[in-house]
């Protein structure tokens, strides 16, 4: 039964929320239920895109409107809200996505790289800040919020996933593990740097990034 996934990653540009779920759907199957935004209601709120605009209905009079950064068709799409910041969804294509333990998600995006038709995909969820303490911040007040819609999305999707309790998810998100983007980690001079790829292909029987 698949989980979210969530950690924070330290990189030269600042800090992320990073919160990574895979599914046993294509990125086609995926994307087609991300950019619906007439049945977007089931799993998060209705919403309208028009040119580089996003407008989400969140009920009553109340609209929120953002600026669509970037955008590619079943690869990834990075909005930017005035009350959250700069949010990500990125679809990482992996050959086979098992029952998988929660922090299983990371290991198989390296497989992403090999070239061979996805049966699976990694949703790759950011929220991006300035720096640590923000990112902190977002963690938690913000980070159960999208762990639900995350899990919201998967059983949209038809994927079994767990329940989550709501004093848990703010347990969670308020203590997550700090990690060091791998080019931040060279310029640290990681000696590790150059290994971590390598395992997660090795343990996964696949190739490396």
């Amino acid at each position: 039964m698949t989980v979210p996934a969530p950690r924070l990653v330290t990189w030269e540009n600042g800090t992320d929320l990073v919160i990574e779920m895979p599914v046993t759907r294509t990125p086609a199957e995926v994307w087609e239920v991300l950019v619906d935004g007439s049945a977007a209601g089931a799993w998060f709120a209705p919403f309208t895109a028009i040119e580089e605009t996003v407008s989400v209905d969140l009920g009553g009079d109340s609209v929120m409107t953002g600026e669509i950064l970037s955008c590619e068709a079943e690869e990834h799409v990075l909005v930017e809200f005035p009350d959250f910041g700069v949010l990500g969804v990125q679809l990482l294509p992996v050959d086979v996505v098992p029952d998988l333990p929660a922090d299983a998600a990371t290991e198989i995006a390296a497989l992403a790289a090999t070239g061979r038709n996805p049966e699976g995909t990694v949703i790759v969820f950011t929220q991006s800040a300035p720096d640590e303490v923000r990112a902190r911040q977002n963690a938690a007040d913000f980070g159960p919020m999208w762990d639900t819609h995350l899990r919201m999305l998967a059983r949209t999707l038809g994927i079994d996933v767990a329940e989550a309790e709501e004093t848990d998810l703010d347990a969670l998100y308020s203590a997550l593990d700090l990690e060091i983007d791998d080019a931040d980690e060279d310029a640290l001079g990681d000696p590790d740097l150059g290994d971590d790829d390598r395992g997660d292909a090795d343990r996964l029987g696949g190739e490396p990034r």
